[in-house]
């Protein structure tokens, strides 16, 4: 099975071997899923290998439930509709066995930008515009009734045109509240003084009163996701990443679960 963008459909011959992509792309992430980067025809692309899912997935997503590839390059297309920013669907391919879905791959254009996991250890004096610049994105993203279920930092690139949203396959469609929305934004990696100013600039971009009470609301979000996360992975007062590109950025967040 493949989609294809008919605006893509001279690089159809190359985008049916996706294996052969990968074998000369670059890779700039291998976990559970795995991107690579690659360029064909004056093209360059991003592709996603999505990990061969168990027995029991390969079933449910063949007969029950839409693929993570296909429901990224349904949002993906959803969110682009309504003017928001997502790296251009190229396909979308899908390698079925009896038993369900096998390998699958989702390309798209890739996009040159920098994620959002420096906010964790910046000051906030030096983050200060992009904060200002993200309560807005994220205030019409919401009032659109978008809600990404992950929006964290490796899913938000910050480009030269403004925030792109990426790994789209989790989303959600329907109003979203000021509640919601700063629950919502919960597990962006900054500190508490930080995390102060985008609340309050949030809810005055929804038109929400009174602003401070939703300062509260988000710190006590942000300590329950953390708390939780802390629990879940075993950690203690940081937690490091590696990003795309080589840097490492290190978040304290021992203030905020305190």
């Amino acid at each position: 099975m493949i989609l294809l963008n008919p605006t893509y459909a001279f690089l159809r011959p190359s985008l049916l071997h996706p294996e052969q992509l990968i074998d000369h792309g670059k890779p700039i992430h291998r976990g559970r899923n795995e991107l690579y980067v690659t360029e064909i025809e004056g093209v360059r692309l991003c592709i996603k290998k999505y990990g061969t899912p168990n027995l029991f997935q390969q079933f449910v997503y063949r007969y029950f439930r839409k693929p993570k590839g296909t429901r990224a390059w349904q949002n993906t297309i959803m969110l682009r509709e309504a003017g928001f920013g997502s790296p251009e669907p190229v396909a979308y391919i899908q390698n079925d066995s009896l038993a369900g879905i096998d390998d699958c791959y989702y390309i798209c254009l890739y996009v040159e930008g920098r994620t959002l996991y420096h906010w964790g250890d910046s000051k906030t004096i030096d983050i200060c515009r992009e904060i200002e610049r993200f309560a807005c994105f994220a205030a019409k993203l919401h009032e659109a009734g978008l809600m990404m279920s992950d929006f964290t930092p490796g899913n938000i690139l910050q480009t030269k045109e403004g925030f792109v949203l990426v790994d789209t396959n989790r989303m959600r469609k329907g109003f979203v509240s000021v509640e919601r929305g700063l629950m919502n934004m919960a597990g962006l990696w900054m500190q508490p003084e930080t995390a102060a100013i985008l609340a309050r600039l949030y809810a005055q971009e929804r038109g929400a009163l009174p602003i401070p009470s939703y300062e509260s609301l988000y710190a006590k979000y942000r300590k329950l996701f953390w708390c939780r996360f802390a629990r879940r992975h075993g950690l203690g007062d940081n937690i490091t990443h590696r990003d795309l590109d080589g840097s490492e950025y290190t978040y304290h967040f021992n203030s905020v679960i305190q």
